[in-house]
């Protein structure tokens, strides 16, 4: 492993915890700030596990009760059931709210991958070995999730400050082997072009915006349809990889 591209060990068991359950991603809603995870839609069911409300959790509304049943990623697979009572989806947080969290996010994203780089410049090995697990875990339980949301809020909102931190922590974790980042930045791209050109054009690091760049294309490329040697008959794909090319430095 180097500095260049860092493993995440569950990124595979989250993708497919996203697919799976297809509401979400959300986070409780209870005032005592946590809530039981049972084996069952009831309360006579066991309690398995609990959800706390800085967790990111998927949910499918079991029709027949009012439970859901969940799925979240704590450095293990959770799966269970809640009540519908207690589910908070963020697409339906207010854009005051739900800024906040994807802001602490992205913060705490870019700290974490800092200590890693840091750790891995001073050649210290126990500092490495901690720092790639704390990033790694949260990548898993925080970053990969709110990254699913950043598209629905910058689309709906043109706040540029969430793409500049996004920018950043896309800079900050450039060892990262997950083409995640890529395919939201692709998506906010589709909707926004302009503003994300303007934000662009502002970094004066060649090699901080060839990088989000990449990204961009590659986000671009997975969104349409496009072959082996990444041409496309799709018009509007041609037109915005054109917008790309001509952003480069």
């Amino acid at each position: 492993m180097t500095i260049l591209k860092y493993c995440l060990s569950t990124l595979l068991t989250f993708c497919s915890i996203s697919i799976l359950a297809q509401n979400g991603p959300a986070i409780i809603k209870d005032l005592e700030g946590f809530t039981n995870v049972r084996s069952g839609p009831g309360t006579d069911f066991e309690v398995i596990d609990t959800l706390f409300k800085e967790d990111f959790f998927y949910f499918t509304f079991d029709e027949k009760t009012a439970w859901a049943h969940v799925t979240a990623w704590k450095g293990r697979q959770i799966e269970g059931f809640i009540h519908k009572s207690r589910i908070q989806e963020l697409k339906s947080l207010d854009n005051k709210a739900l800024k906040n969290i994807i802001t602490t996010v992205l913060d705490r994203q870019r700290t974490l991958a800092d200590n890693f780089r840091t750790a891995w410049k001073l050649k210290d090995s126990l500092a490495y070995r901690i720092t790639i697990k704390e990033l790694e875990h949260y990548n898993d339980t925080k970053y990969n999730p709110i990254l699913e949301i950043i598209p629905h809020y910058f689309c709906s909102t043109d706040d540029t400050e969430i793409i500049d931190q996004f920018f950043a922590t896309m800079w900050a974790d450039k060892g990262s082997a997950s083409e995640m980042p890529s395919f939201y930045i692709g998506d906010c791209f589709i909707c926004k072009p302009d503003l994300i050109i303007e934000q662009l054009d502002k970094i004066r690091d060649k090699e901080q915006k060839n990088i989000i760049l990449d990204h961009i294309e590659w986000g671009l490329m997975n969104h349409f349809e496009v072959d082996e040697d990444g041409n496309s008959n799709n018009k509007e794909y041609n037109k915005l990889i054109e917008r790309i090319k001509k952003a480069s430095p």
